[in-house]
């Protein structure tokens, strides 16, 4: 078993599977409708990036709760993979994790000045979208590199050569070679890298948009509540009920109520995961901070798996969008599967039918057949010979009509 407490167990091991198959499912639910044909802004599309990042990040996690159970890590090519590619996972999940704490940082300034400066921000902003997400992903893929080569794995097999197991040693961990009697065989810009890359990650990646994020969803609701204020008093007002200027503030406070929602729980769950990664660095033991990381890591899946709950909460559109796939996705079914039925029964009519017709066909060749038999064959009828032609008694001869001829 690869888990190293009981704590771990629990949360990384049970409960984990649940939370990844409960997101995973949202996830897509929340795609189809924000990516819908009629329903694409930019604070959509950015909402989009955020949910393939959860998604990403979810099933990254499979391998991790799969190795709590006996039937996976007793397997060797589940031992194999998971020794080799424990480390690369753990990358993927850095780097999808700053990924989405960049996502919500810029859906929250981008809320932020939309509600405060409505016009600044209408022209060709869904067209830069797709640069600030890629500038996002290659930002923070620079940022969580280091982890693919940060450790020196040993691979050795164990117990007849059927489980495998792994020996893994931080490239600047001098001390730990010199256990094994050897130098550090990594290059000095190697070593330097691996050892001031976390201290960037964990400013840039993780604390630093923490921090904006926090002030951001801060100054977000202020100005929310600012705006329920005044879309209450010009509800009232006869005049402004008509206003298409209204109905477009009311349009945005909705879509902002529902980004307050997303980067308040992002905040919730997200932000101890942060100091926990600030904090394990700077703490020693072999078994240090393992407790506090599993709680962290488990929050973070929750959060991950709540961003559907929360549009169907907050989101009144949302949830009128999903009722409408639902019930289209129901009707598209049930007709698929009646135009089925309809065609099987057609095809098995057309088969009956057809049988009856080559059964009737055959009954008449075979009529036909019959018919043709019997007026070509020879009828045999009786005649008498006049006695005055015959010399002797009276015999009956038979004659046959066809030959024209007597006997």
């Amino acid at each position: 078993m690869f888990s190293v407490n009981e704590v771990e167990q629990i949360l990384i091991g049970y409960m984990v599977p649940f939370l990844i198959l409960f997101g995973f499912t949202g996830n897509l639910l929340n795609l189809s409708i924000l990516l819908s044909k009629g329903n694409i802004t930019r604070s959509n599309i950015l909402l989009a990036s955020l949910a393939v990042c959860d998604i990403v990040f979810l099933l990254s996690m499979i391998p991790f709760s799969m190795a709590h159970y006996r039937v996976f890590y007793l397997n060797y090519a589940f031992r194999y993979l998971y020794v080799r590619l424990n480390f690369h996972l753990m990358a993927i999940l850095n780097w999808v994790s700053a990924t989405a704490i960049w996502l919500v940082l810029t859906i929250c300034l981008e809320r932020l000045m939309g509600i405060r400066y409505p016009l600044s921000v209408r022209k060709d902003r869904v067209f830069q979208t797709p640069v600030i997400i890629l500038g996002i992903v290659t930002m923070t893929g620079l940022l969580s590199f280091y982890n693919h080569v940060a450790f020196d794995c040993m691979t050795r097999e164990f117990c007849n050569g059927e489980q495998p197991h792994a020996w893994c040693i931080h490239i600047n961990a001098d001390e730990q070679y010199a256990k094994q009697n050897r130098t550090n065989p990594n290059p000095q810009w190697l070593i330097s890298y691996v050892q001031w890359s976390p201290h960037v990650y964990a400013f840039f990646g993780v604390f630093l948009p923490t921090v904006v994020v926090l002030v951001s969803n801060a100054l977000l609701i202020y100005t929310l509540r600012q705006r329920q204020k005044f879309l209450s008093i010009s509800t009232n007002q006869p005049e402004m009920k008509s206003n298409q200027a209204a109905a477009q503030l009311r349009m945005e406070q909705k879509v902002t109520i529902t980004v307050c929602a997303i980067v308040t729980c992002f905040t919730i769950t997200q932000t101890p995961s942060g100091f926990v990664t600030l904090a394990v660095g700077y703490i020693t033991g072999p078994r240090s901070g393992v407790i506090p990381q599993a709680i962290a890591n488990f929050m973070v899946v929750v959060g991950k798996s709540l961003n559907f709950v929360l549009f169907c909460l907050s989101s009144t559109n949302f949830r009128q969008r999903l009722f409408m796939l639902t019930k289209a996705r129901l009707s598209h079914r049930k007709k698929t599967r009646r135009l089925s039925i309809e065609t099987e029964a057609t095809t098995l009519t057309s088969a009956i039918c057809n049988s009856c017709t080559n059964s009737m066909d055959f009954e008449r060749k075979k009529k036909r057949s019959r018919t043709v038999s019997l007026s070509n064959t020879p009828v045999t009828t009786q005649r008498y010979i006049p006695l005055s032609n015959m010399r002797g008694t009276s015999v009956m001869v038979e004659t046959n009509d066809s030959s024209g001829t007597f006997l």
